[in-house]
């Protein structure tokens, strides 16, 4: 199972194919930290790394140059690339949302196709918060990495966290994708009405059945990593008419 498995190989399995180029460039980091705390010295691996870092960092190959600089300017590097393709995707997601919305206030819709799209916006949402947590574990797992292997007497994960915590890629506004979500959802039961339905999402062998009765309260406990899928759910089948983002149960899955 993935509980064993080593972050880079969960990388490679979970990942989303169109996310594939980018994803935080784990390996090569951390073949980078093994060349500059000197745990690795073979030659070829040295100009490997000298030649990958050498397209971004503006230090150079000075060796009057500290690790912990070279981290830093490689580890925010990172962190600018992996933010800009965030918010193409967050803007991106915004503009589907947006035409769908339009054109479910069309006349002679496809109201089965119009759910089929919107089921396919909310997957999108669910791995675009994915992709931010995958990347947030993997600056994480580099910087206790280097603590590790840095005869740095000063930890630098505490405060590279708070500044990784702070980076656009980790302050998508779901809430808002979620809202517009849960809105064109009811337009879209409007044109398909139904008195009942029940949802079946399977997930790492789990079966999570949600029934979808007017009234009727439901409890259930969700994994950190799966509250996205979870909310994503709950903004397309339940809450409507402007009581989604103000629901304490909606609230509750955090």
């Amino acid at each position: 199972g993935q509980a064993g498995m080593k972050f880079g190989k969960q990388l490679e399995c979970l990942n989303v194919p169109r996310y594939r180029l980018h994803y935080i460039q784990y390996k090569e980091l951390k073949k980078a930290l093994k060349v500059w705390t000197g745990l690795e010295k073979e030659q070829s691996t040295v100009q490997e790394v000298t030649h990958w870092a050498s397209s971004f960092l503006r230090l150079g190959p000075n060796p009057e140059v500290s690790p912990e600089m070279r981290l830093n300017e490689m580890l925010r590097h990172e962190m600018e690339r992996i933010s800009r393709f965030t918010g193409l995707e967050e803007s991106g997601l915004h503009t589907e949302l947006n035409r769908l919305e339009e054109e479910c206030k069309g006349a002679d819709v496809d109201g089965v196709a119009l759910a089929k799209r919107l089921d396919d916006l909310g997957e999108q949402i669910v791995q675009l918060k994915t992709f931010a947590q995958l990347n947030f574990s993997g600056f994480r797992k580099i910087l206790k990495k280097y603590d590790k292997w840095s005869d740095s007497k000063a930890a630098v994960t505490p405060w590279f966290m708070a500044e990784v915590v702070r980076a656009p890629f980790m302050r998508v506004n779901f809430e808002l994708l979620l809202e517009q979500l849960n809105r064109i959802a009811d337009i879209v039961v409007a044109l398909r009405p139904k008195p009942g339905a029940m949802l079946q999402r399977a997930r790492s062998g789990v079966s999570l059945q949600i029934a979808l009765w007017t009234g009727r309260e439901v409890s259930f406990m969700v994994d950190p990593k799966d509250t996205m899928q979870v909310r994503v759910m709950l903004a397309r089948h339940l809450f409507r008419r402007g009581e989604y983002m103000t629901s304490p149960a909606a609230a509750a899955v955090g």
